[in-house]
């Protein structure tokens, strides 16, 4: 059964996602505005609760998780500075704008 995604019509932002027979039943049924939601397919992201709606993309994105971070063609949020290669684990320090091991 495919996943729906209610969103705010003010902000864009995920109220709750859940399964149902089609937007048009999640409109009639619950009210609200709804979009279908994709889990990695189709080139579309999955929602969550807290997520905005782009609706010039018709694609869902993760909460920004740092200020410097910007959204790719693709609803990604992308670090300022590329992740450095390598076996190690990597933390971003927003303060420095830095990866560090």
């Amino acid at each position: 059964m495919p996943e729906f995604a209610e969103i705010n019509p003010q902000t864009n932002e995920v109220l709750r996602v859940i399964l149902a027979k089609s937007k048009l039943w999640c409109e009639y049924e619950l009210d609200g505005i709804w979009f279908r939601t994709y889990h990695d397919t189709e080139g579309k992201n999955f929602a969550g609760i807290g997520f905005t709606y782009h609706p010039d993309k018709d694609n869902f994105s993760a909460p920004q998780p740092y200020p410097s971070w910007t959204l790719d063609d693709q609803c990604h949020w992308q670090p300022p500075v590329s992740r450095p290669d390598g076996e190690n684990s990597y933390d971003w320090n927003e303060e420095t704008q830095t990866w560090e091991a």
